[in-house]
């Protein structure tokens, strides 16, 4: 056997090994997606059965059952339609308000910690930081007592501004500990040179800061978004009628005597909807971040 053949051949058993390489782990992959999207799958479908097809766990539409629309109509036109659009107008307008505040106070915040110097007292930069997320570690439950009693003093109890104002403290330190660590890894050269220029720091902060900091401020918005769309013990204990959110409506589903699981699978797809949207239209925004500010 001479030494082309040799050759030839341990070029095929590359490229099979390529191959079965491949194959592993397209594989792997087709089965993670399944994992993931299998759930959301069923919850669709189940949102257009009705009540005899949920019971006899049907999967495929058109084929195992005849899809309908009843659990929808039964959403928007039923006896709970106007505490349903009240419910999720106000879990949309306290979750995106109160992410657009924190988001620009983290943002600052952060910012502040990465490019200046503060003392206060023993604590420096970094342990402000550490306080700042010490605050995240603390579970909702022991304080949601203390802030009942303050609203209730105040009269924020059942107001959507009160309850914002829970999710801003709430999520403020996890963005600001997010934008410190995205800030610093942008270079400082471009901010000194400005500096050099004459820009004062609200000007560069405002025209080189931001725009370079877009991809954290995106994960930050939809990080904030998620959490406050999702929060069930503050809108539970802080809300009655007038600023009852979303998940307090999704959760009443559930009783005793039933689960109407086809109106339970509609409600969750509406309780997906917005974090989905948001994080399609800050897509672009996370992966042009980087050059917009550069480029300027």
């Amino acid at each position: 056997m001479n030494i082309s053949t040799l050759s030839r051949r341990s070029s095929v058993m590359r490229g099979l090994k390529r191959r079965s390489g491949r194959v592993a782990l397209y594989g792997a992959l087709a089965f993670w997606t399944a994992v993931v999207y299998l759930p959301l799958y069923w919850v669709l479908i189940t949102s257009f059965k009705a009540p005899v097809a949920v019971a006899q766990g049907t999967m495929l539409p058109w084929i195992d059952f005849q899809p309908t629309l009843a659990a929808w109509k039964a959403l928007f036109t039923g006896i709970q339609s106007t505490a349903l659009i009240r419910a999720y107008l106000n879990s949309i307008l306290v979750s995106v308000g109160s992410a657009l505040i924190t988001t620009f106070i983290g943002a600052m915040a952060g910012y502040g910690l990465n490019r200046f110097t503060y003392k206060i007292g023993p604590m420096h930069n970094d342990d402000i930081a550490f306080w700042f997320v010490s605050q995240r570690m603390l579970p909702p439950v022991a304080v949601v007592l203390a802030y009942f009693l303050l609203y209730q003093n105040l009269g924020l109890l059942d107001t959507r501004f009160g309850l914002g104002l829970a999710y801003v403290g709430f999520n403020l330190p996890l963005v600001v500990w997010i934008m410190r660590d995205f800030f610093s890894q942008i270079p400082k050269d471009i901010e000194e040179s400005a500096a050099l220029d004459g820009a004062s720091p609200w000007l560069i902060y405002w025209k080189i800061a931001l725009p370079l900091a877009m991809p954290g401020l995106a994960a930050a918005f939809l990080l904030s978004l998620v959490f406050s769309f999702n929060e069930y013990l503050f809108a539970l204990i802080l809300t009655t009628q007038k600023a009852g959110t979303f998940p307090i409506m999704l959760a009443s589903q559930v009783t005793g005597d039933s689960i109407r699981f086809w109106i339970l699978s509609a409600l969750a797809l509406m309780n997906i909807i917005p974090a989905a949207a948001v994080m399609i239209l800050l897509e672009k925004f996370m992966r042009r971040g980087l050059l917009v500010g550069s480029v300027k």
